[in-house]
């Protein structure tokens, strides 16, 4: 049987657990709210095709996230295919 320290119950600990001291770091910074921008492309697939794996790549070298996308045609009232992305500002 195994205890932990070796050869001390966890019942002789207060509490029933030995006692773990965690370091606390304090930093004097003020933390700055982070903004967001958004981008939505929006693709007829009547008209064109789906974006290529190269135009999704390009985006996010930019720094566009993929975050949403709604597809018209997998309720049968339309055509369209949204992409959502968002990008952190600078501001």
């Amino acid at each position: 049987m195994l205890t932990y320290p070796p050869s001390t119950l966890l019942a002789e600990y207060p509490g029933g657990r030995p006692q773990v001291f965690v370091p606390t770091v304090y930093e004097d910074s003020v933390a700055q709210p982070l903004c967001w921008k958004y981008h939505v492309l929006t693709v007829d697939t009547r008209e064109q095709d789906l974006p290529s794996e190269t135009t999704l790549n390009e985006l996010g070298q930019e720094g566009w996230i993929l975050v949403g996308l709604l597809d018209e045609r997998a309720t049968g009232r339309g055509a369209k295919v949204y992409y959502y992305f968002a990008c952190q500002s600078d501001n």
